[in-house]
């Protein structure tokens, strides 16, 4: 059995204009050169940026490893509740007996 890859188009076309390039600028834009100050401003910013991103992630790894050591505690505690269970059990058998 041979399969048959098929494209269909849809029959509903909407045709919406746009300005035409005689109405529409498309030159590019002359930029200003930054002064000293304008640039200390982005390297300031830029900074404070990477320390904001450095603390976030710092916390976000902080809140991992919070969750792993709780997980672990959780699961540390229910074997010792499941231990206690069966040193009971044991030990009510070895009463009957």
């Amino acid at each position: 059995m041979t399969l048959r890859k098929q494209v269909q188009f849809s029959g509903d076309i909407e045709w919406i204009d746009a300005f035409a390039n005689e109405d529409y600028d498309r030159t590019a834009q002359q930029v200003a050169k930054l002064s000293y100050h304008d640039m200390y401003e982005l390297l300031l910013l830029k900074s404070q940026w990477r320390q904001e991103s450095q603390q976030m992630m710092a916390t976000r790894q902080n809140d991992d490893d919070n969750h792993v050591e709780e997980e672990e505690e959780k699961d540390h505690s229910s074997q010792l509740d499941q231990d206690d269970c069966t040193q009971t059990n044991q030990d009510s058998f070895y009463t009957l007996s």
